[in-house]
């Protein structure tokens, strides 16, 4: 079997154009890479470390280490170690070891017995695992989204983080906000409700921002918003009316006390999208 390993959406599309029956494509990226995969092909498709993969169609992914996989469509999913899915759609999940997969819409899943399975839909197909429901949760409550996905609450704010590009400026495709260290940020466009759009979005993790800011270049902001102000959309970001930039950190929340001084001495470069970490 001919093993390939890649880092970039770029290299991972190349080696898939030329797969055959015996090619095995291992996907190393970096924290908070997000590489997309809507078809393997004859291809196997492994996912390492702190590797990130949105597969959706066809797609057929293994998971092991650290590696987290958003599953779509009819995508198929096994994972192992301390891998995370989180499946939609119809797609399919086998997970052993100590693994955890979030169960979402008519999905799937055949689960070992350490394996904790977090059941977001009354349609989705558990067998195995250990099961933790959370369809009775209201996630639509601030305080309780922050609770279940973990968010810091300190003073009634929720510390929430926010990917821009190089020049700490976000939604350039669709309206241009500048988030300045030490400000206070108000959307122009602010809605009141809890879908996309209309108002400043936020994660709970940066790795989670990352997935929004299209940037080549990216950087991180450690933000807060009033708990009374924000509004759930889904696990990965809520929205708000104003936020308070308050620090800038790397792909980690680790603070950044200096953008040049970072660039200078990073301790690792990731292609693409080239996450900074301050050295030590």
């Amino acid at each position: 079997m001919t093993c390939t390993d890649v880092t970039t959406q770029t290299e991972l599309d190349a080696a898939l154009s030329g797969a055959t029956g015996d090619t095995c494509i291992h996907i190393k990226s970096g924290a908070g890479v997000w590489l997309k995969l809507s078809a393997s092909g004859s291809a196997t498709v492994e996912v390492y470390d702190s590797a990130t993969v949105e597969a959706s169609g066809s797609a057929t992914v293994e998971a092991s280490g650290s590696a987290t996989v958003e599953a779509y469509d009819s995508a198929t999913v096994k994972a192992y170690d301390s891998a995370t899915v989180e499946a939609y759609d119809s797609a399919t999940v086998r997970a052993s070891g100590s693994a955890t997969v979030h169960a979402h819409r008519q999905s799937k899943v055949t689960a070992g017995p350490h394996v904790a399975v977090h059941l977001h839909s009354a349609q989705a197909t558990i067998t195995g695992g250990v099961l933790i429901d959370v369809t009775q949760l209201d996630l639509t409550d601030a305080a309780t989204w922050c609770d279940h996905y973990g968010v810091d609450v300190q003073d009634g704010r929720a510390v929430l983080f926010k990917a821009t590009d190089s020049e700490l400026v976000a939604g350039r495709s669709h309206r241009a906000t500048s988030y300045t260290v030490g400000t206070d940020v108000v959307a122009e466009d602010w809605r009141d409700d809890r879908a996309c759009g209309g108002g400043l979005h936020l994660s709970p993790r940066p790795h989670q921002a990352a997935q929004y800011q299209n940037a080549t270049v990216k950087r991180y902001l450690r933000c807060t918003v009033a708990l009374e102000d924000l509004r759930p959309i889904n696990g990965g970001k809520a929205k708000a009316r104003t936020c308070r930039v308050e620090a800038e950190v790397d792909v980690f929340a680790a603070a950044i006390a200096d953008w040049s001084a970072a660039e200078e001495s990073a301790s690792f470069v990731e292609d693409d999208t080239r996450h900074r970490r301050a050295a030590p």
